[in-house]
């Protein structure tokens, strides 16, 4: 008698239903992405700024007194103008993001294919940790650098004062140090992941040996 057989057949299924989570949530995220590049690129560019003044702009929000004074801070400006260049920029930054979890999907694929193959601790399931790990680290420094240069084409494109006179506007202050938190956590992550799995496949191979 087959004592591991309904063990198999659970372990099974919830392969099955994790393959296709992933595959739905996946084709879930590129409608939506699609979605979003098309308004990006047909519809009108939205762009937040600071607003600088040598004095502030006072908001004369309803509460204000001489104790406590309102201010604006930022603006949007919405613009129609072509900004191709600009548009371009944005959907990159879309398209890297999107590229970054198209390949966990296909690494989540791949790890359920070799779990319900048995084949538990192959080497070429550490590489894809590995690799996704490093293309969600670029991302993390990628996606805010052409956010914030596509920003900074438009706003010297539209034409607005950047400094001086009565009032101006400015993008958000950037850095090579800004960095999108959440794809930094995961490519950490999916990084000692991909150690653990190595060590975990040595271990693995240890106990045959002893066998």
């Amino acid at each position: 008698m087959n004592t591991s057989s309904p063990g198999r057949a659970g372990g099974r299924l919830i392969l099955l239903v994790v393959a296709a989570l992933t595959t739905l949530m996946t084709l879930a995220m590129l409608l939506n992405d699609i979605v979003r590049t098309v308004y990006l690129l047909e519809g009108a560019y939205d762009l937040e700024v600071g607003l600088g003044s040598p004095m502030g702009v006072a908001a004369n929000i309803p509460g204000d007194s001489a104790q406590s004074t309102s201010y604006y801070w930022t603006v949007l400006i919405s613009s129609f103008e072509p900004l191709a260049e600009s548009k371009l920029l944005q959907a990159l930054a879309i398209w890297v993001t999107t590229l970054t979890f198209l390949a966990a999907t296909v690494v989540i694929l791949l790890l359920c294919r070799r779990l319900w193959t048995g084949r538990t601790f192959a080497a070429s399931a550490a590489s894809g940790l590995f690799v996704l790990a490093a293309l969600s680290l670029v991302t993390a420094w990628l996606a805010p650098w052409l956010r914030h240069r596509a920003d900074s084409i438009a706003l010297e494109q539209l034409g607005y004062a950047t400094s001086g006179g009565e009032q101006w506007v400015q993008v958000h202050y950037y850095d090579i140090g800004v960095i999108d938190g959440p794809l930094l956590v995961l490519g950490t992550v999916l990084l000692l992941a991909g150690l653990v799995y190595l060590g975990a496949r040595q271990l693995q191979n240890d106990t045959k040996g002893l066998v």
